[in-house]
């Protein structure tokens, strides 16, 4: 287990080599030149949402590459459905013939991948994604609903029968010519039958460790699956392949019941929500609310290590920034406190009802970030990285009529307040609601906290807008909302039947020219 305030020296390179690749696109586009220690940080995010995510980044990458707004970026993280793209993006012997990643050939293999999927692909492979769960079960794993899942995505973008970049840890490869942002992948770790609000801790990867995002833990991508016991892999195992982690960060399906109820209310306080809560109720009852049936569990990286919760509130449990490391030794103890925790509070809580001690379990429960908030925000505000500007591409679907789209915004700046102690200042502006005018969308929002520098520039991409009609290129009509819904069926979060390549070209490049027309 690798404990440090700083950044992994492999990033820490691979960030000093992009930031010249950055100065040189932002002075390009500033039209004069930026001094080497002035280049913003600039950071890409996007949101869950399905395949309908995944195509929707196919178009903003190409739109960012366009307008040579990508080359000015240092990080692009991903959560659920653009993890999936990412991954992609970073297995270029899929559909490059040179082996280096590519863009537009990407988005083409993409579209060729969604247009075969479907039920008949998932029966076709059936027998197949047995035999692969039956070895995992064998070599000592969990294995779960999650696990088949990764198994069909893996079968999608055919990543067992051509890729050579079979895990996570060999996209290493084509990280390391900071030829592009530096990849993030988002998760969150939970509790099985303990309320999400009482307990979660949101979980990075990247092409060389995995971690917390708040905690200054993480350990190396070979050591996944290892069963580990204070902090040492003590049983060493392959890593997963990338259909297993794309499966593992998009697996919306490991909801706990309560939150499933939850998601089928209308909020408009008929007939129907009135049965939804009497059912929550009632799984509370029966002590089955909590319960995440279908959730993917990796070997806990935090077994073996005595666990204590820091009070950093009075009212309430904030799970997500609490614990220090006790070692058997008193002077080891204040060392680590001091490293991992400079400012926090010394004072102690109790573990939260039904709650067992972190370090007591083998397994992890990992789920899909977006479970929390859809935006892959903390990993880009932490105060190693800390962003200068986020551009968030949020591609939720909210509804079937335009609504504010701050929401998830807005959940963000609570974490980021709820998780800031003393130094460790997660910083990111308040979201106006008043800038949202649902008779005149705008292309993008622009967040900033003018009282303070330090604090990062927010601009927000809604995933649709109806003004758009025209190709900025020329006059080739392009769609609107009119044209392309993205809460249509055929591009619904859970839709996973196959895309018409017309439906994913529609997408693509209404995302495609939105980036543009800015």
């Amino acid at each position: 287990m690798r404990l440090s305030r700083e950044l992994n020296p492999k990033e820490e390179e691979i960030v000093a080599k992009r930031k010249e690749i950055c100065r040189s696109a932002i002075s390009k586009l500033l039209g004069k030149a930026v001094s080497p220690n002035k280049v913003p940080v600039v950071s890409i995010t996007a949101s869950g949402g399905g395949f309908r995510t995944m195509t929707a980044v196919a178009g903003i990458m190409q739109g960012l590459q366009g307008t040579g707004l990508l080359d000015c970026a240092t990080y692009f993280a991903s959560l659920s459905g653009s993890t999936w793209y990412l991954s992609n993006l970073f297995c270029p012997d899929l559909y490059s013939k040179d082996g280096k990643p590519d863009i537009n050939q990407c988005a083409e293999y993409l579209k060729e991948c969604c247009s075969q999927m479907g039920t008949k692909k998932f029966i076709a492979n059936f027998l197949g994604y047995i035999h692969q769960l039956d070895e995992r079960k064998n070599n000592g794993l969990c294995v779960s609903a999650v696990d088949l899942w990764g198994c069909y995505l893996a079968s999608v973008f055919k990543l067992p029968e051509k890729t050579g970049t079979k895990t996570l840890s060999q996209q290493c490869c084509h990280v390391e010519t900071a030829e592009w942002p530096f990849p993030l992948y988002t998760a969150l770790n939970v509790q099985s039958n303990v309320a999400r609000e009482k307990f979660h801790q949101w979980m990075e990867f990247t092409p060389f460790e995995y971690g917390f995002c708040t905690h200054r833990m993480s350990m190396k991508d070979d050591d996944l699956e290892g069963r580990k016991c204070k902090g040492v892999v003590c049983q060493e195992r392959d890593e997963p392949d990338i259909g297993y982690m794309m499966g593992l960060w998009g697996s919306a399906m490991a909801v706990s019941l309560r939150e499933a109820l939850e998601f089928l209310k209308e909020d408009d306080h008929t007939l129907w929500d009135k049965v939804v809560a009497l059912m929550v109720k009632f799984a509370e009852f029966v002590k089955i609310a909590e319960l995440r049936p279908l959730a993917a569990a990796l070997p806990n990286m935090l077994r073996g290590i005595a666990v204590d919760w820091m009070q950093s509130n009075a009212n309430k449990v904030q799970a997500d920034r609490v614990f220090t490391i006790i070692s058997e030794q008193e002077s080891d103890m204040k060392q680590f406190d001091a490293l991992l925790f400079p400012s926090a509070s010394s004072e102690f809580l109790l573990v939260p009802d039904k709650a067992k001690r972190v370090e007591d379990e083998e397994f992890m429960i990992l789920t899909d970030a977006g479970i929390d908030f859809n935006d892959p925000i903390p990993p880009v505000i932490k105060p190693e990285r800390r962003s200068d500007v986020i551009i968030v591409f949020d591609n939720s679907a909210l509804s079937s009529q335009w609504v504010d789209p701050f929401q998830q915004l807005d959940l963000a700046a609570k974490w980021a307040k709820d998780h800031s102690v003393g130094e460790d200042a997660y910083k990111f502006p308040k979201i106006d609601h008043s800038k949202f005018d649902k008779d005149n969308i705008q292309e993008c929002y622009v967040f900033e906290d003018e009282d303070d520098s330090e604090c990062p520039i927010v601009v927000l991409f809604p995933l649709c807008n109806p003004k758009l009609k025209r190709d900025p290129d020329g006059d080739k009509p392009m769609p609107g909302q009119d044209e392309v819904n993205p809460f249509a069926t055929c591009y619904g979060t859970f839709h996973l039947s196959a895309y018409k390549p017309e439906e994913f070209d529609a997408l693509r490049s209404l995302c495609q020219s939105n980036v543009k027309r800015i």
